[in-house]
């Protein structure tokens, strides 16, 4: 079976690779046949200077505008002379609009092509610095912290308040209706499925969880989070809660441009970023190293209450850890620019990350009576090595036809995870001799290939509306490969434990395509899309010669509608199917020992859940301020939930199994507010309601939970290069199928000083400044109920320094300006 997958899969990507090849020779000048260009009926030019410096403008933006019925006729960006150029226009009378970010607008009307004068030249447009540029503002810190498109919300954390020293994870924080774990796992909307995506792709890092992810990726390479909650059928329906996309800076500066930073942090805690770039004509090279390095330590009290055949017990447990993490990315580039009409991109990733834990966990067994029925204490030293390499091809098209785009990637991941853990147990027990412990080592090596090709082709219709389609492939073929040795002091060798060894193989792959329809009608903007998805896979439990395989066919429809209600409101709906399908570490039936008291282990027969997503949203903007309101409802089906029983004699198994149906439904609201030049406040509050009905099969009863979050972030320009920023979370107790957890709640402070023309700055932080962040909660069950307490070390003080070459932080500015407004304009 496998075999034939592999085969089918070389011949997909031969025909994969035709095509592409076909697509790139028809992207030439010479083999355009299928399009000829239209005549050059006009041609407007001219060039953009500031009016105070008389310096050129680059990127300043250029929109024509036909005069009939205001239409967008063409439009183009000065290049870094000033000059622009905007042809292949049809006879008639336009106005044009030139713009720039920080002057003010100028509008150059009764602008006439004529068959017999067709070259107009606008000659020298200059623009005036607004009032609050002349005044010395930096325009750059204006900028909205979030952006609404028709599918996603754009958040600009680049100046975010855990830039200084922190992690992705420091960065979720601060994001409306996320919530992160001790863990640093996130959820959304109270749900912890959602795929995170880095540059819009996916990492292909089974191996880790969400939160050693996010935890290697600095908040300082972070240039904006994408919240996608009811994604449409161009992206992948996996994820009921949707999609975290973390898009990373990259920058296309003519010349050479890059940014330094280097931060320590009290705990022996260092972060290091370089990114460069340099662009000359039609070459693009980008390159970046950063790391993060760090220790921190934890603590955790468990108390779980036993009441089996009549006899009831009392475990205590104290847990203290200590952590290393070390973690170092690499990545390089090249955008080449073929012809006015083809691109091609390569890219290439490394990622190296250690993980190192040393844990004590002292457990006491009292009887009713509170005698000590058992006494002993647990230390493992366990390492982590991850590899993970990533390559992309990536092609573009465009054609004379504004719109019309055709782009297509072929990724490959290869990522590699070896592991080892050393187990020494002394028994305090009378009758057991505590200089004899007892001794385990387990060591395991998984590997987890990804292919993926994919295309995507967009062309607009005559009567303003567009159509959509493309197709995805993903292959993947993930080993995992455990074994457990116990030390034997009798023939003093190493035994290896053949109930213990785990070799799981899975192969999946999933061939999708899907269409879209866009369009505009008066006040209305909609679109709808049906996506198809193929999924074929096989897991094989070898040493136990066990084989599952599935095969089936889904179909993921998505619609989305906006009504302007006025030019700064409007109202927006929209639907989607989505599925969440167990991963490989769900399926895996290997069992855990790493606390003997409390197991783990997978289930190889877990069936995905499917889950319809609705949203109605309202948001409205005046001046420098925003409101966003928006109602969900998800229905779930087959909602996939870990479980603990308790096991004899004394020990709690989980595991994960398939519940009946669910459902979520909820209110968020966010509002930005600048109640003066040196106050400016962002704040979210989202409510969640979550029902699971019971599985009498499982012995899990129906639960409720009613929850609510709240994240405030103020910002205070104190001066033009001086910037206070606090920012505050709170997060509602909440229950879960078999528990609950307590409210978390923190604070961070940071403050930020610009020196030499803002090429450089001088950052502070101090995280959790009242050192408040825990996590307590209760998890119960036929015959037992547990109580655990963590404390991770959160109060930590950081001093960062950044230095940008030739000006990166304002191209950066004018970029992202250019990308949010290309994103909004691809919905269309």
């Amino acid at each position: 079976m496998k075999l034939s997958l592999k085969i089918s899969f070389t011949t997909f990507l031969l025909v994969f690779t035709l095509f592409f090849a076909e697509l790139f020779a028809q992207g030439r000048p010479q083999g355009q046949q299928s399009e000829m260009p239209r005549p050059a009926n006009g041609i407007i030019k001219g060039r953009i200077l500031d009016e105070i410096t008389e310096k050129p403008i680059e990127y300043g933006t250029v929109a024509l505008i036909r005069l009939r019925d205001s239409a967008l006729a063409g439009g183009t960006i000065s290049d870094p002379q000033g000059y622009f150029r905007i042809d292949q226009l049809l006879p008639g009378r336009y106005f044009a609009r030139v713009q720039f970010m920080g002057f003010e607008t100028k509008t150059i009307k009764d602008i006439a092509i004529k068959p017999s004068d067709s070259e107009i030249n606008l000659g020298v447009i200059k623009l005036k610095p607004t009032a609050a540029s002349l005044a010395g503002v930096e325009i750059t810190a204006d900028r909205e912290m979030m952006v609404n498109n028709l599918d996603k919300k754009i958040i600009n954390v680049d100046k975010s308040i855990a830039s200084i020293g922190g992690s992705a994870v420091d960065v979720m924080q601060n994001i409306p209706s996320v919530s992160v774990d001790a863990d640093g796992n996130v959820s959304l909307r109270g749900s912890d499925n959602i795929t995170i995506l880095v540059d819009g792709k996916p990492t292909g890092l089974a191996e880790i969880s969400s939160g050693d992810l996010l935890q290697q990726i600095p908040a300082s390479s972070i240039e904006s989070i994408e919240i996608i909650t009811n994604p449409s059928v161009r992206y992948d329906p996996e994820g009921t809660s949707g999609i975290i996309n973390i898009v990373l800076k990259k920058r296309s500066l003519q010349g050479v441009n890059g940014m330094v930073s280097f931060t320590a942090g009290t705990g022996e805690r260092y972060n290091t970023s370089v990114n460069l770039n340099y662009r000359k004509n039609r070459v693009n090279l980008y390159a970046g190293y950063d790391n993060r390095l760090g220790k921190f330590n934890s603590t955790g009290v468990t108390e779980r209450n036993t009441f089996d055949s009549g006899m009831s017990t009392l475990l205590l447990q104290n847990q203290t850890m200590k952590n290393r993490r070390d973690m170092h990315n690499f990545s390089a580039g090249v955008d080449y620019l073929l012809n006015d009409f083809n691109t091609l991109s390569f890219n290439f990733k490394l990622r190296r990350m250690t993980f190192g834990n040393e844990g004590d966990n002292r457990s006491y067994t009292f009887s009713e009576t509170l005698d000590t029925l058992r006494n002993f204490n647990r230390f493992s030293e366990s390492a982590r090595n991850i590899k993970s390499y990533n390559y992309t091809v990536s092609y573009k098209r465009t054609f004379t036809t504004k719109g019309k785009e055709l782009t297509a990637d072929f990724i490959i991941n290869d990522n590699e995870m070896k592991g080892s853990q050393d187990i020494v147990q002394a028994e305090f027990t009378s009758g057991y001799n505590p200089e004899q412990p007892v001794l385990q080592f387990s060591d395991s090596r998984n590997t987890n290939m990804m292919y993926i090709a994919q295309a995507n082709f967009a062309v607009p219709l005559e009567n303003g509306s567009r159509i959509e389609t493309g197709f995805k492939s993903s292959i993947k073929d993930i080993t995992m490969r455990n074994a457990l040795s116990d030390f034997s002091y009798p023939i003093n060798e190493w035994i290896p434990n053949e109930s213990a060894i785990n070799n799981f193989d899975y192969f999946e792959q999933i061939h999708a395509v899907y269409g879209i329809y866009s369009a505009t009608f008066k006040k209305f903007k909609y679109q709808a899309g049906l996506r198809a998805e193929q999924l074929i896979s096989e897991s094989d439990i070898i040493q136990a010669n066990d084989r599952f395989s599935l095969s089936y066919l889904s179909l993921f429809p998505s619609v989305h509608m906006v009504y302007e209600m006025a030019k700064t409101q409007q109202l927006s709906v929209s639907y989607s199917r989505r599925v969440r399908r167990p991963d490989n570490r769900q399926l895996n039936p290997y069992v855990d020992y790493s606390d003997s008291l409390n197991i783990r282990y997978g289930n190889p027969k877990l069936k995905p859940e499917f889950v319809n997503s609705f949203e109605l949203g309202w948001s409205n903007f005046w001046g420098k301020n925003s409101a966003n309101a928006t109602l969900f409802l998800r229905q779930t089906v087959g909602v996939i939930n870990h479980i603990t029983r308790l096991e004899s004699p004394g020990v709690t198994s989980t595991t994960y199994e398939n519940l009946n149906n669910g459902t979520s439904y909820g209110l968020e609201l966010i509002g930005n507010r600048e109640f003066a030049r040196w106050m400016k406040a962002n704040l979210n509050v989202s409510f969640f309601r979550s029902e699971i009905e019971g599985s009498k099969g499982l012995g899990i009863e129906g639960s409720e939970s009613f929850e609510w979050m709240a994240k405030l972030n103020m910002n205070f320009p104190l001066r033009k290069d001086l910037n206070l920023s606090l920012a505050g979370n709170y997060n509602s107790p909440r229950t879960m199928a078999q528990g609950k957890m307590e409210e978390v709640y923190f604070a961070d402070v940071a403050l930020r000083y610009d020196f030499l023309k803002s090429k450089a700055s001088l950052s502070f932080r101090v995280s959790d400044i009242f050192d408040s962040r825990r996590f307590n909660g209760e998890t119960w069950g036929e015959g037992f109920a547990i109580k655990m307490n963590r404390k991770m070390e959160s109060r930590v003080a950081y001093l960062g320094f950044t230095y940008r070459i030739n000006n990166y932080n304002r191209q950066r500015e004018r970029d992202r300006d250019n990308q949010n407004g290309d994103m909004e304009m691809d919905e269309f």
